[in-house]
């Protein structure tokens, strides 16, 4: 037996989500040993967002540097998904090629602090968006190179 009530429930959920948040659902058949990997890399996406909305005083600042010359604005969510993206999307190339030039170390940091990405994420993105010229990536190269130790907790 079917509940079209459920049904129509979902659907009208779905639209809003990808409506109102960008959210799609995405089905995807892999081996079963590669699912904890997709599920693994959904988390990290969701954590960045997560923490890009906490760091947000941090972010502001950042979006700020790269938005200001440019036409079309970067927001939030897309700026940390570009961080975090395997492929380039050419409409934020400038935004990307911006912020490791123009942005500074202090802010990079601030957001590495607030767990929005770490440095080995960021040394990636710059490699990604082709942007190893830029002024702070020896030194996001640097930082990704050191091993921190952790406190015992």
């Amino acid at each position: 037996m079917v509940d079209r009530t459920a049904g129509d429930r979902v659907r009208r959920y779905r639209a809003t989500q990808k409506a109102a948040r960008q959210i799609t659902r995405v089905e995807v058949q892999v081996p079963a040993a590669a699912g904890d990997v997709i599920r693994a890399i959904a988390g990290r996406y969701r954590d960045a967002a997560g923490k890009a909305v906490e760091a947000g005083r941090h972010l502001d600042f950042v979006l700020g540097t790269i938005n200001a010359p440019r036409p079309h604005p970067i927001d939030a969510e897309t700026f940390v998904l570009c961080l975090l993206a395997r492929h380039p999307t050419p409409q934020w190339q400038p935004h990307m090629e911006a912020f490791f030039d123009e942005v500074s170390e202090e802010a990079i940091h601030d957001l590495v602090l607030a767990g929005v990405v770490d440095f080995e994420e960021l040394y990636r993105a710059a490699r990604t968006w082709k942007a190893i010229d830029g002024r702070t990536v020896p030194w996001i190269k640097e930082m990704a190179d050191l091993t921190l130790a952790r406190p015992a907790a």
